[in-house]
């Protein structure tokens, strides 16, 4: 598989809210940093795991892939992702994602976030 392959599998699972899979396509010693209006850092599919696990009530409804570029075994992508909260409160965020692979595996992904103002 491609990194393009690859990476539009792994917002497939993340617009189906399908960890399982999202997981499948992580190193077992990822780096995931997200920054927005906190900066959180998780080392390893473990942490990842338990992000996911603490996120269970949230789900994506939508969202849009506005650019994606790739070059080598980079990827970056960005769009705005629409949720349901756990009180079913709606949620949109702009999103701006940076994927690093290395043996067909996400290594390392930043993440960029901010809260759709209305």
């Amino acid at each position: 598989m491609t990194t393009k392959e690859i990476v539009l599998q792994v917002i497939d699972a993340f617009d189906n809210n399908d960890v399982d899979k999202i997981l499948s396509f992580f190193a077992d010693d990822i780096q995931w940093t997200m920054k927005g209006s906190t900066i959180t850092v998780m080392n390893g599919k473990d942490e990842v795991g338990k992000f996911f696990g603490g996120m269970k009530e949230i789900k994506m409804v939508s969202s849009t892939k506005d650019h994606i570029v790739v070059e080598g075994n980079t990827a970056a992508i960005d769009g705005l992702v629409q949720c349901k909260g756990k009180n079913g409160e709606d949620m949109a965020m702009y999103y701006a994602d940076f994927y690093e692979l290395e043996n067909d595996k996400v290594k390392t992904l930043k993440s960029y976030i901010v809260d759709k103002k209305e």
